[in-house]
């Protein structure tokens, strides 16, 4: 009962973000938001999530049920020339622990490209605050609609551990191509850029020290290539991405070690999209070696990995079952080394997360998404939500998530 009725009371301050999100919707249903042919686009999303949770908290006080689940964005496009295209997002994102920026500018890039070979092939270049390039989602996972689940795999993805940010675009250029033969596809992309870890967790992340802060972090650009193939426009689909980062951090404590982190993490993604149903699946793993932080060499390899399938039930309804699976070092799946070096649980070294979700588009721009998810091991919780994560007991190793979220669009 008391759980119901604190969720209640959230529900009550909430409420207003939920009813914003109809009014939202009734305002803008009868607008254009294309000109000049759609070379003139604004688009915009206002989503509301809730979560709850068994034993630790994911998105704010979560085991009480949290609407600290908010992502509003609105962004635009002009094509000035056939060849030249400017875009920009704007985005006000609130989870808990996990992302406290609030508004920002999401990306804002300029892509200018030319057709080749009898326009069977294009070559363009983006410059800017670009979207990263990185597996199957990251280009457009900014927003609900276009996410498999509420959550994306987190063993991938890792938007608990708070560098969304830092993954989802970066300060710099692109370089790419692309070139179709029949059903054919074939694309390349080179990313050189500034990342963006100076925000969320990606200091902490990146160097293993809890109370690192990003703006500390300097070092060479952050380079990376994706190689993909399409088949009949997206029925079947291949990919390959690289990431090559190499950063200083410069402690300005004397209590906290200044050091370089290295990090090499290669990722390849495959989906078969029928009429009914789609197969997913990506593998990778982190290369990561820190120098400086200790009087040795911190080297460690992680294991990164989902599988999962889609059903479409009707045009509006779907379902997903997904195994996620992320182990902090693949040479000690199950964290017994770790645990007897550190004292910490042997569930900090690991999350295997079963997920069922569903999908509702039950009105016209209007979404509402649910997920459960049975986790087995805390690896890629947030430890500032979670602060005994890293004290003698840590918790059970097993707990349960439930999360939703309702979303309009325009």
């Amino acid at each position: 009962m008391k759980v119901i009725l604190q969720v209640f009371c959230q529900y009550k301050i909430t409420q207003k973000i939920l009813v914003a999100i109809i009014s939202f919707g009734v305002a803008f249903e009868a607008l254009a938001l294309e000109w000049h042919n759609g070379d003139w686009q604004v688009h915009g999303f206002l989503s509301q999530g809730f979560n709850y949770t068994t034993d630790y908290q994911v998105f704010g006080s979560s085991r009480d049920g949290s609407f600290d689940f908010t992502e509003l964005g609105i962004n635009g496009s002009v094509k000035l020339t056939p060849n030249l295209l400017v875009s920009a997002q704007g985005l006000y994102r609130s989870t808990g622990a996990s992302d406290t920026q609030g508004a920002r500018l999401d990306f804002a890039q300029i892509d200018y490209s030319v057709p080749v070979l009898d326009s069977a092939a294009v070559l363009g270049v983006r410059a800017g605050r670009v979207k990263v390039p990185f597996g199957l989602y990251n280009d457009t996972r900014d927003v609900v609609w276009t996410r498999p689940t509420v959550l994306l795999p987190q063993s991938i993805y890792l938007d608990t551990l708070a560098i969304r940010q830092a993954q989802i675009a970066a300060d710099g250029g692109i370089l790419y191509g692309r070139y179709t033969y029949g059903d054919h596809r074939f694309g390349l992309e080179f990313l050189a850029a500034e990342p963006q870890d100076d925000t969320g967790g990606t200091a902490a992340f990146l160097t293993g020290l809890p109370d690192a802060v990003g703006k500390n972090m300097s070092g060479r650009a952050y380079l990376l290539g994706r190689a993909s193939y399409e088949w009949k426009g997206g029925q079947g689909r291949l990919m390959a991405t690289v990431v090559d980062l190499d950063r200083d951090y410069n402690s300005t404590s004397p209590t906290m070690p200044s050091g370089n982190v290295k990090v090499t993490y290669p990722l390849f993604s495959g989906q078969y999209n029928a009429e009914h149903w789609s197969l997913t699946a990506e593998y990778g793993w982190i290369g990561l070696q820190r120098t400086g932080f200790t009087p040795f060499v911190q080297q460690s390899t992680s294991e990164n990995f989902y599988v999962q399938g889609e059903y479409r039930f009707t045009p509006d309804i779907s379902g997903i079952l997904r195994y996620d699976v992320f182990h902090v070092n693949r040479d000690d799946r199950d964290g017994d080394r770790a645990s007897a070096l550190t004292g910490l649980p042997r569930h900090r070294f690991y999350a295997r997360d079963l997920t069922v979700g569903v999908r509702w588009e039950f009105a016209r721009n209007f979404l509402l998404a649910a997920d459960y998810h049975y986790v087995n091991g805390t690896a890629w919780l947030n430890t500032t939500d979670n602060p005994d994560l890293n004290s003698g007991g840590g918790g059970p190793a097993d707990w349960n998530l439930f999360t939703t979220m309702l979303s309009f669009r325009f």
